[in-house]
């Protein structure tokens, strides 16, 4: 079934169809292998590694385990590491040309260009017909500033592999850096003709239209690529760029608050709007966004210049003349030094968040047409509401009916072997009664059945909480709390339950009240307007949360809710210590994975959030793989 999924690009579900094989044969290491192929189709390479690691564990001489878990290692950067795994996998298999291009490629990386020829040169030796060696090797070509050399290679990839589309984009971009547009334009329209959903393909053919005049052509090609890839704000940026030269600035204007939506500390962004808003005589918001290019990269002179012109032209002569000084001073400074300004950023890039002021998000992948891949899904990056103890509809004949990831304890086993509750059971489950998916099933005359007076008092309360009658809830669980059986049960959901009301009651607050501003004097003296900002009361919620805990410290979904808690109220670490103590007691929670590595990638622990994210997709948390394609 999980190979079936595979040739399907049906990657989460093969990965748990791979999970069931493992637990049936756990030496076995075609699981292992088959469901690392699968993570890593879906961009998690880091549990793409654990997965070949695992396999060249049980079966050390296993060449295709070594070959991917080279191409992860490489795909997370980890270059020495790859390169080992393909020199281990070589000596195992010499005469694979596909293991010398892998080797090739990661030299490639580490800009080792001759030698990757080299390794291209083997490959081409053992099949002088493979196109992938030629195409890396007229790549490496380019980066020698070899051309023609590199057309060359091209041309035989294309020859021996027509419909191999990578092929005519890398010689149409050639071609296009040797300004032989005509020729780019053949090469891009072949491969539109194989893919027409092919952003890239898009983007560089509207470079070729640009360069040949053809401005309108070029903004049509662009506009497809956001069409294709709405978060591409590389594109976004370009058509600013043409429309803003065309005059036509509010379009301008709409693109550029895109490219900052998208990528909020990207200097260029708020530098040419700085721009955009100065030729439309809007001063205020022009002197705020090169204000915010300073703050991001303090030694971009031109920024200084461009906020003096605008404060000079505001009547701020003081200023003006601060911001003159400060790049006359950067610019002795480059020069004293003999530097380009270049240099500057040269130097800033040994910062971690030089991408981030620096680079577009600019991700030319074909997306998911099927709508099957769920790295490319549109996902709200946001954490799971808490556990609650709900119903589900469920046939013990017809295992679809279950929810995988919701969950049962030995009481609710109990209960719902016991009761008849017409095929529904009690199991622990995502609050989640606000998702379109969700299905109640309770109903007054489901409810009206049940002979067990606790149990229909807890199904009223569960049917009440679906419905928002928070106070009714409340009331039909506290009646139920001390009782033997639904006590640990009803304090959960009453936590739950009160969490929301605290949100709910702030909503309220703030749609109602009229917003106000403090004046206040800060300590040096100038003067700041401070918004008055209200946080939702967690503190009864926190109280019942808590008594629940007492009751039962070794329940992970009371630990799970604690953590939920903990991160509303911005205690990150103590939310982190919480989703830490539920995975201990329940290892599949796959929900606790991915609240967690939210929270690290939020405080900036990226390799500990990889490695939480590629748990919980493994659990079947489709969302940490578009999570993880954005991030890493």
């Amino acid at each position: 079934m999980g190979r079936i999924d595979l040739s399907e690009e049906n990657y989460s579900e093969a990965i748990h169809n791979f999970n069931m094989a493992i637990i049936a044969k756990p030496n076995d290491f075609e699981g292992y292998f088959l469901r690392g192929i699968a993570k890593y189709s879906l961009n998690d390479f880091t549990g793409a590694v654990k997965d070949f690691t695992k396999t060249l564990e049980i079966h050390p001489l296993y060449v295709r385990a070594y070959h991917y878990r080279g191409i992860s290692n490489d795909r997370l950067g980890n270059f020495a590491d790859a390169k080992k795994d393909y020199s281990n996998a070589i000596k195992l298999d010499p005469f694979d040309p596909e293991l010398h291009i892998a080797l090739g490629s990661t030299k490639l990386h580490l800009n080792d260009f001759e030698n990757a020829i080299a390794s291209f040169d083997t490959a081409l030796i053992i099949n002088p017909n493979n196109a992938n060696a030629y195409i890396n090797r007229g790549v490496a070509k380019r980066f020698l500033n070899r051309l023609d050399d590199a057309i060359d290679d091209l041309d035989k990839a294309v020859y021996y592999d027509f419909f191999n589309i990578e092929a005519l984009i890398r010689r149409g971009i050639i071609q296009m850096e040797r300004e032989k547009y005509q020729e780019a334009m053949i090469d891009f329209n072949n491969a539109l003709k194989m893919d027409n959903d092919n952003p890239i393909v898009f983007f560089n053919r509207g470079t070729v239209h640009l360069n040949m005049g053809d401005t309108i052509a070029a903004l049509k090609d662009y506009e497809r690529v956001n069409n294709l890839d709405q978060r591409n704000a590389l594109t976004y940026f370009n058509r600013a760029i043409i429309y803003g030269m065309l005059k036509e600035d509010d379009v301008a204007l709409a693109l550029f608050d895109k490219v900052i939506e998208i990528n909020p500390e990207n200097i260029y962004g708020y530098y040419n709007r700085g721009i955009l808003y100065y030729k439309m005589k809007d001063l205020d918001n022009a002197e705020q966004d090169f204000t915010k290019v300073i703050e991001l990269f303090p030694d971009f002179i031109d920024a200084w210049v461009n906020r003096s012109v605008v404060r000079y032209e505001k009547g701020d002569t003081q200023g003006a003349e601060a911001d003159r000084y400060k790049s006359k001073e950067i610019i002795n400074l480059v020069n004293g030094n003999d530097k380009s300004i270049d240099s500057l950023y040269n130097i800033y890039s040994k910062s971690i968040d030089y991408d981030k002021i620096i680079a577009f998000e600019s991700d030319f992948s074909n997306g998911d047409k099927g709508g099957k891949l769920a790295q490319f899904s549109a996902v709200n990056i946001v954490p799971f509401s808490d556990f609650i103890v709900g119903v589900e509809y469920f046939n013990s004949k017809d295992k679809e009916t279950q929810n995988k990831r919701n969950f049962v304890d030995a009481t609710l086993s109990h209960i719902n072997d016991n009761k008849q509750l017409n095929g529904l059971r009690l199991v622990y489950m995502l609050a989640d009664f606000s998702n379109e998916e969700y299905q109640s099933y309770l109903n007054d005359s489901i409810i009206e059945t049940i002979d067990d007076k606790d149990l229909k008092t807890f199904l009223k309360g569960i049917s009440n909480y679906e419905i928002y009658n928070y106070q009714h809830a409340e009331n039909n669980f506290n009646s139920l709390i001390g009782n033997v059986t639904y006590d640990i049960y009803a304090n959960i959901n009453i936590a739950s339950l009160q969490k929301e009301k605290a949100e709910l009651v702030l909503a309220n607050q703030n749609y109602n009240d009229p917003i106000t501003i403090n004046y206040k004097k800060s300590s040096d003296n100038k003067s700041d307007i401070a918004v008055t900002q209200t946080k939702p009361n967690y503190q009864e919620a926190l109280n019942s949360i808590s008594i629940a805990l007492q009751k039962n410290s070794s329940n992970p979904f009371i630990w799970y809710n604690m953590g939920n808690l903990h991160l509303q109220m911005q205690e990150f670490h103590k939310a982190i210590d919480d989703y830490s103590q539920a995975i201990k007691y329940e290892k599949n929670l796959a929900e606790a994975y991915y609240n967690r590595g939210l929270t690290l990638l939020y405080l900036g622990e990226k390799n500990l959030a990889q490695s939480d994210l590629s748990k919980a997709g493994e659990l079947g948390v489709k969302e940490a793989y578009a999570v993880m394609k954005r991030f890493f």
